[in-house]
């Protein structure tokens, strides 16, 4: 083609460099008028069908950009928010149903409770305060989420009280869960929705990698930051969320929850620790004595003490049950008779060996123990331990799906895997003949070592006012701090606290509370019997 004969480009194409639209063939090559060379030129040898034709022409794809999804702000970032909250309560109560066999009432208990939860929130941001925020952060709580003061005035959810409205922060979901249980009367504890979370089971830690990509792409930031990844629960969390949780319907639509269902906890509570049965005898005529009725506190209440939380309260009763039949200080209380339950004492060096042993048995990484993994530990691991962790890593970190969040560099390294620890069976019936062997070696192990203690009476003390009184042994010591406990008591302590996912400190508060009120009972039952005496005397 001559240099003048100029043909002009089909289908929107120009020139990449001077942007020309007219082109012109030279030595079986395509150049633009302004002499630019033209990519994408097949050459070819025309038959006679074909005279004239230029040979197919192939076009450079362009990526493809992806638009940056708007965050949504105000009235819907936070309907946006509470649909998520929504979406996860939802999955968690499914899980609760079909994989745990919980009844199928429980849906519609928790739904309730979502409802009057959120029903009060203002549609417009112009009837929301602007000090309105989210629920205490998980991130931001510690571990002393049950610690005794007064009680707060964020509790009230309606607009029109002209008090703070704090919206639902993720560890909500798993309190409304409980109380849906709770109002159905199960024996199930809050270590138990702890254990299935940590295990990875029920939906929390990585609730927000469940959700849709656009949902998580429109989230405004602030709302994210609640849903973000947690590796574990706090000891005492989530009993501080549905406590407030009970005390706020209470408050706000004067709902009274039915008390705890405290025998199977106890029962179950007693099993973990390798307790004797005279404990369960104990700790219920603790409770008749106490007045205990296992029920969360009102609105009336001005103060929030340790043992205000149910199971804070039977976790006590249990410790300090313990304490007093099965001396923890290494002081040997002789029984008066032989009806007294204290002739046969736990000893605690055998009751420790075992539960030492039996963790030295189960060596290696548990399900539901990976968080605590630190840096050194990860390095020094076994094969086998190194699978679990990267299959714990995976599920809670890594993001996958068609858009994947996480970069290439890290999923490559997950591509191929089995991820085989994850998901076990919940039903699964060789876990539990293994527990129900564990728990029946612990009480073999734990009875064949408990030790005889032979009767005696009681030494007749007098005091410089003339009165009958008891030796100092006799006495039971106060521990109010985790240093004032020996080692035994530290080590009984810290499994207790441990089986009921509790910090250890509301659980020595706790039990001084209780050790406290069964102190004034006693000092009230003495005045009773001395003024029933008095008046004995005046009437003879």
């Amino acid at each position: 083609m001559a240099r003048g004969d100029y043909q002009r480009m089909t289908g929107g194409e120009r020139c990449e460099e001077c942007g020309s639209r007219h082109w012109y063939s030279e030595d079986a090559l395509r150049y633009c008028r302004n002499g630019h060379r033209l990519e994408g030129y097949a050459p070819h040898e025309a038959g006679e069908d074909e005279y004239g034709t230029t040979g197919k022409v192939t076009r450079r794809k362009k990526e493809k950009r992806e638009r940056a999804a708007v965050k949504l702000e105000g009235a819907a970032g936070r309907e946006l928010y509470l649909e998520c909250l929504q979406i996860i309560l939802r999955k968690q109560i499914w899980w609760l149903i079909k994989d745990r066999g919980l009844p199928a009432e429980l849906e519609e208990i928790v739904r309730a409770f979502w409802g009057l939860r959120v029903r009060d929130f203002p549609a417009h941001d112009d009837e929301f305060q602007r000090d309105s925020s989210l629920g205490a952060s998980d991130a931001d709580v510690g571990d002393d989420e049950l610690s005794d003061g007064p009680v707060e005035t964020n509790r009230v959810w309606r607009p029109h009280s002209g008090k703070r409205l704090n919206l639902p922060a993720l560890i909500d979901t798993l309190a409304l869960c409980y109380l849906g249980c709770f109002t159905l009367r199960l024996p199930i504890s809050t270590a138990s929705f702890c254990h299935w979370v940590q295990r990875g089971d029920l939906e929390f830690l990585a609730a927000i990698n469940g959700l849709p990509k656009n949902v998580q792409d429109r989230l405004p930031a602030g709302y994210h930051r609640s849903l973000q990844i947690r590796d574990h629960i706090a000891p005492g969390k989530l009993q501080s969320a549905v406590r407030e949780m009970a005390i706020s319907f209470n408050v706000n639509y004067e709902i009274k929850l039915p008390p705890l269902n405290h025998i199977p906890l106890l029962l179950d509570l007693m099993r973990d620790l390798t307790l004797p049965v005279e404990i369960f005898l104990s700790v219920k005529c603790m409770a008749q004595i106490l007045g205990a009725d296992f029920s969360y506190p009102t609105r009336d209440k001005q103060r929030i003490l340790s043992v205000d939380d149910p199971e804070v309260l039977l976790l006590a009763l249990v410790a300090v049950s313990t304490k007093l039949l099965h001396p923890l200080d290494g002081v040997t209380r002789r029984p008066t008779t032989h009806d007294d339950p204290r002739v046969m004492q736990i000893d605690w060096k055998q009751w420790k060996a075992v539960r030492t042993k039996q963790a030295e048995a189960a060596r290696g990484l548990q399900r539901g123990e990976e968080h605590t993994v630190t840096a050194w530990e990860a390095v020094r691991v076994d094969k086998t331990d190194t699978e679990k962790w990267l299959d714990y890593f995976e599920r809670m970190f890594v993001q996958t799906g068609a858009t994947p969040k996480t970069p290439e560099v890290t999923t490559r390294m997950f591509q191929g895997g089995s991820n085989t620890s994850f998901r076990e069976p919940a039903g699964n019936p060789q876990a539990r003949k293994d527990l129900d062997e564990l728990v029946v070696e612990r009480y073999q192990t734990v009875n064949s070592t408990m030790k005889f203690i032979e009767p005696e009476q009681p030494e007749d003390l007098v005091d410089k006012n003339g009165r009958k009184t008891r030796s100092e042994r006799d006495y039971c010591p106060v521990w109010r701090t985790e240093d004032d406990l020996p080692e035994a008591a530290k080590i009984f302590y810290k499994e207790a606290a441990k089986a009921a996912a509790v910090p250890l400190r509301n659980l020595i508060n706790a039990a001084a509370q209780v050790e406290r009120r069964l102190e004034m009972w006693c000092v009230q039952r003495e005045r009773a019997r001395r003024m029933e005496a008095a008046d004995t005397e005046t009437e003879g």
